[in-house]
């Protein structure tokens, strides 16, 4: 089995449009959610969200003017800035593509006009004026649009793969990349994970599951682990990874970040929209991914949790996290992402494994925003207030998704130190 590594990274975030940005701002703890302005949301339930700033999107519109024109759908954009800066990272184009991703914006002018007053669909209207429907919506909405456009753009004629897994996505992206690798069917492979849900119908669904956040503070509103979390802030944005051989980094002197050293997936079987209150699935993908690693418990020295800030995830997480490490000699660190980003949904693995690659590569942890009155249920070693900078010699990135499906990615550092060319 080839051993695995990272030589590429790339993300954009609300934090910002690379990924020395997101790091830093993040090891600060700064906010990177903002009020909804937009004039389609005017009234929406939802009043926050970590929004990928305007001159972010600016430079990402100039960056990649005919993707603008043709197809002006905001995730797949992102991947495509993500997928530029990790192979500009990585050095190389010879790879191909996972991308976790869910599905494109709605145009909901695109059908509105052929629909009655009682909500029915017209067919007799479209079939006379469906020439009035935007030419790309169809091609926009799928959720493997992204992966061939980064294929397409970039050209990648590796293997290319679309994971469609919910909140698991793009962890679940990676570790299917890394199985690939392992097993010799590829040597290069960029994976990770992209989403935005910032539209009307993607507001809608969130606000009528009852996960999503009703504060309309967007300093505080995003809160994992804390006693007065009130549900999750929707984030939008991209990470991309390039992993490889071992041996094939090594003979073309490959800057390593870290060693991807393990992988686990497991399926709750519980209910469609809540985890088990135990924690039972989240437990076996991350008892998964140590036996993948081959590594005990206590080698694990962070955990970057999926911590939504959703009353039921937060202490089912907790409850995983105490049943698979509750008997370490010490307990690794935890911390959100999605405290400083909002949860970027099927994208969400993406962005939350670069910077658990980079705390692996740089030992330090960014802290959990808002986290000044952790749940009693919620008994962990938190990282809050300010960033932790400690030796860090692995590290666990978890993914769960509505619907019960968990996944988890191990890396640790790289033997022998090869961290520059």
């Amino acid at each position: 089995m080839n051993r695995v590594v990272v030589t590429g990274l790339g993300m954009v975030t609300p934090l910002g449009e690379t990924v020395e940005q997101n790091w830093s701002r993040s090891l600060n703890g700064e906010n990177g959610i903002s009020r909804l302005e937009n004039p389609e949301f005017v009234g929406a339930p939802v009043a926050v969200a970590g929004q990928v700033s305007e001159s972010s999107w600016s430079r990402i519109a100039a960056r990649f003017p005919d993707e603008i024109l043709s197809e002006g759908e905001r995730r797949t954009l992102f991947a495509l800035w993500a997928a530029d800066e990790a192979l500009h990272d990585a050095g190389s184009h010879s790879c191909g593509v996972v991308l976790g991703a869910g599905l494109g914006a709605v145009r909901l002018e695109d059908f509105q006009p052929f629909l009655s007053s009682d909500g029915a669909f017209d067919w007799s209207n479209f079939t006379q004026s469906f020439d009035r429907v935007h030419p790309q919506s169809l091609l926009r909405w799928p959720s493997d649009r992204a992966t061939a456009l980064i294929a397409h753009r970039f050209n990648l004629t590796g293997p290319t793969l679309t994971v469609t897994s919910a909140c698991a996505s793009a962890t679940q992206a990676i570790g299917t990349a890394y199985r690939m690798i392992q097993r010799g069917e590829a040597d290069m492979m960029l994976c990770g994970g992209t989403d935005s849900m910032l539209h009307p119908v993607g507001l809608v669904y969130f606000a009528l599951l009852g996960a999503a956040s009703t504060s309309t503070d967007p300093d505080s509103a995003c809160r994992p682990f804390d006693s007065r979390r009130s549900g999750m802030v929707m984030g939008e944005g991209a990470g991309m990874i390039m992993l490889e051989s071992e041996r094939n980094a090594r003979s073309r002197g490959a800057r390593i970040y870290a060693e991807v050293a393990g992988y686990g997936s497991s399926m709750d079987c519980y209910q469609p929209t809540a985890p088990h209150p135990e924690g039972v699935g989240a437990a076996r993908a991350m008892t998964n991914a140590l036996a993948d690693a081959g590594l005990a418990a206590d080698a694990i020295d962070f955990i970057n949790a999926h911590g939504t800030g959703t009353r039921l995830n937060d202490v089912a997480e907790a409850r995983a996290i105490k049943t698979v490490f509750g008997d370490a000699p010490a307990e690794p660190a935890v911390s959100s992402s999605k405290s400083l980003m909002g949860h970027l949904l099927a994208g969400c693995g993406g962005p939350e494994l670069v910077l658990t690659i980079l705390s692996v590569n740089r030992d330090a942890i960014h802290p959990t925003r808002n986290l000044s009155r952790p749940d009693r249920r919620c008994d962990l070693d938190f990282v809050s207030g300010e960033a932790r900078h400690t030796p860090t010699r692995a590290a666990l990135s978890n993914s769960f998704g509505f619907g019960g499906q968990n996944a988890c990615v191990i890396v640790k550092k790289i033997e022998g130190g090869l961290t520059s060319p």
